[in-house]
C-alpha cells in the first residue's frame, strides 16, 4: 500500500508542475493552464455535458488546434 501512495505522490507532485498549452492553428499559444486544471476541467466537462465535450474536442481536430504537456522545471534541468 506504501507503494502506491508514493507513486500517486510522485505523480501529482510532477503533475503540480507540469502546464498544458492549447495552440491555434498558425501555431500561437492560446491557452497555457497547469495539467491538474486542464484535467478537473476535462473531467468535469466529460461529467456534466459529454456532448458538448465531444463536439468542442472534434471541432479542435478539424480546425487543426494542437494540445502540448510541458515538461516541469525538474526535466529542464536534466
Amino acid at each position: 500500500m506504501i507503494v502506491v501512495n508514493e507513486n500517486f505522490s510522485g505523480f501529482f507532485e510532477g503533475a503540480k508542475e507540469r502546464t498544458v498549452t492549447i495552440g491555434g492553428p498558425n501555431g500561437s499559444p492560446a491557452v497555457k493552464v497547469k495539467l491538474l486544471h486542464a484535467a478537473a476541467a476535462t473531467a468535469a466537462g466529460i461529467l456534466f455535458a459529454p456532448r458538448a465535450t465531444a463536439i468542442a474536442a472534434i471541432a479542435g481536430m478539424l480546425r487543426g488546434f494542437t494540445v502540448t504537456i510541458d515538461a516541469g522545471p525538474e526535466a529542464d534541468a536534466v
